[in-house]
């Protein structure tokens, strides 16, 4: 394995982009660049055109700041990287693309790690709380667990 692995990307019921991308402009801009991400892949894929071809398409970030590689799964209700070992049969073509820095691990990720299952479990209850009363979806999931503020409320809830 030639990437740092989370089992925080891919929850299941949620998916973290954090770290594909960096200053995102807002949820509407990035939305429209999964959108537009989506529809080219699909594209390529109609026209039986190479996943890598694909990815390699762009050597920049898009204007709202996410990478060209992050798609939706609309079967899922996901997001993925199609480019991810996870997902492309052990294959991992993000080695030496642009922007792409498959070793990252966010600060939660890293702590989550570290902890034992019963406070992995208490972290993914906290996060199925605060979905399931509206207050977080993939992209406050992502902006959250990028710049380590969901982390800190998890940990001040322990302090209470």
């Amino acid at each position: 394995m030639r990437y740092a692995k989370s089992d925080l990307c891919q929850l299941g019921w949620m998916s973290c982009v954090g770290c594909c991308g960096h200053h995102f402009k807002d949820k509407l801009s990035v939305a429209k660049g999964i959108e537009k991400n989506t529809l080219e892949m699909h594209s390529y894929i109609k026209h039986g055109r190479p996943l890598k071809e694909w990815m390699n398409r762009s050597k920049d970030r898009r204007d709202c700041g996410l990478c060209h590689n992050i798609v939706y799964d609309h079967k899922k209700d996901l997001l993925y990287c199609p480019c991810h070992p996870e997902v492309n049969q052990g294959v991992d073509l993000r080695i030496d693309h642009h922007y792409c820095d498959i070793l990252h691990v966010c600060k939660t990720a890293f702590f989550f790690g570290l902890w034992d299952d019963a406070r992995k479990g208490e972290f993914i209850s906290f996060l199925k709380k605060r979905k399931k009363a509206g207050g977080l979806d993939w992209y406050s999931y992502s902006v959250g667990m990028a710049n380590d503020s969901l982390l800190a409320e998890f940990e001040g809830l322990k302090w209470d």
